[in-house]
C-alpha cells in the first residue's frame, strides 16, 4: 500500500527555493569578511585544544560548535553593517544582496535581529555569553551608533572589542584563559586592530559618498599605507620574541612560523606601498587578514 505524501506539492519547491534564496544572500553578505571571521576562532579553538591535549571526537566537537558561533558572530555584523551602507555598498560592493536587489535594509535589519537573540543563547550555551556580549555591543556602537561623522572614533575600539571577543570566546569554550594565553590576545589585537585601518583604503570613493569620516580619508591615502606597511613589518620579529619563543616548541616549528608570518605580513607590506588601486588593496587586505589567520596557527603547531 502506498503511503501519501502529506506536505502540499508546492510547498517543497517554495521552501527549497526560500533556503536557496537565503544561501545565496547570506553568501553575498559574508563573502568579503569569512577570512576574518571563520578562520582565526576555529584555529585558536584547535590551539586550545591541542593545549589541553583532547582526543579527536572533543575537538571535532568544539570545532564544529565554534563555527556556528562564528557564522553568527559574522552574520550579526554584517546583517547591520550593510543594512546601513546600503548606499556605500552600491557604489563599492555591488554584489552585496541590498544593491543586488535580493532583499532590502528592512530586510537586513529584520535577520540582524532574529539573530541576536540566538547568538546570546548558543553563546550562554558554550559558556562565553560575556564575549559574546562584549561583541554585540562593538557591533551597536559601530553599526547601529555611531554616525557617518563618528565613525572615525568607534571604528577602533569596536574593532578591538570584536578581536577580543573573537579570541576569548574560541579559547574559553575549551579551556579558562590563562596568562599566557591573555599575553597572546593582547598582543595580537593591539596590532591588527591597528593594522585594520588600511580596511577604509579600499572603500574611500563610497565613504566620501555618504560624507563618513575614516581615517583614509581624514588623514590621507599615504599616512594610512606607511602605517599599515610598518606594522606589517614589525609585526613578525615582535610575534617572535614575544610569542612564540617563550613556548617550549622544538625551535623548527617556531622557524616554520616566523617564516610563514614573515612571508604574509612583509608581502602585504609591500603591495600597500607600491601596488595603489582599488583592486589590488582589497588582495592586500585578504593577504593582510591570511597573516592574522597565520599568527594564530602557530598555537596548534606549537602546542601540538
Amino acid at each position: 500500500m502506498r503511503l501519501l505524501d502529506p506536505t502540499p506539492v508546492q510547498t517543497r519547491p517554495r521552501l527549497t527555493r526560500h533556503l536557496r534564496h537565503e544561501a545565496n544572500v547570506t553568501w553575498r553578505m559574508l563573502a568579503d569578511n569569512l577570512l576574518a571571521c571563520l578562520p582565526p576562532p576555529l584555529t585558536f579553538t584547535l590551539a586550545a585544544c591541542f593545549r589541553a591535549q583532547l582526543p579527536a571526537h572533543q575537538i571535532l566537537w568544539h570545532l564544529g560548535q565554534i563555527l556556528l558561533l562564528s557564522l553568527l558572530y559574522a552574520y550579526t555584523f554584517d546583517t547591520s553593517n550593510q543594512a546601513r551602507g546600503a548606499e556605500e555598498d552600491r557604489l563599492n560592493k555591488p554584489y552585496r544582496p541590498i544593491p543586488a536587489g535580493l532583499i532590502t535594509s528592512a530586510g537586513a535589519m529584520r535577520r540582524f535581529w532574529i539573530a541576536m537573540p540566538l547568538y546570546t543563547l548558543l553563546g550562554w550555551q558554550l559558556g562565553v555569553v560575556e564575549w559574546v556580549l562584549l561583541w554585540q555591543a562593538a557591533i551597536i556602537l559601530i553599526n547601529l551608533v555611531s554616525t557617518p561623522r563618528s565613525y572615525l572614533l568607534c571604528k577602533t575600539p569596536s574593532m578591538v572589542m570584536g578581536t577580543v571577543a573573537q579570541l576569548c570566546g574560541a579559547w574559553q569554550a575549551v579551556s579558562p584563559i590563562d596568562t599566557t594565553v591573555t599575553q597572546w590576545i593582547t598582543i595580537i589585537t593591539i596590532v591588527y586592530a591597528l593594522a585594520l585601518l588600511f580596511e577604509d583604503i579600499r572603500d574611500m570613493e563610497g565613504d566620501r559618498a555618504i560624507g563618513r569620516r575614516t581615517p583614509a580619508l581624514v588623514l590621507g591615502a599615504w599616512p594610512i599605507r606607511i602605517w599599515f606597511a610598518s606594522l606589517m613589518l614589525i609585526t613578525p620579529p615582535l610575534f617572535h620574541f614575544s610569542l612564540y619563543a617563550p613556548t617550549s616548541a622544538a625551535p623548527w616549528r617556531i622557524a616554520v612560523c616566523d617564516l610563514a608570518l614573515a612571508a604574509t605580513c612583509w608581502t602585504s607590506a609591500v603591495r600597500g606601498l607600491l601596488l595603489r588601486h582599488t583592486r589590488a588593496d582589497r588582495v592586500t587586505y585578504q593577504l593582510y587578514m591570511a597573516s592574522y589567520v597565520v599568527a594564530l596557527l602557530a598555537g596548534p603547531v606549537l602546542w601540538f
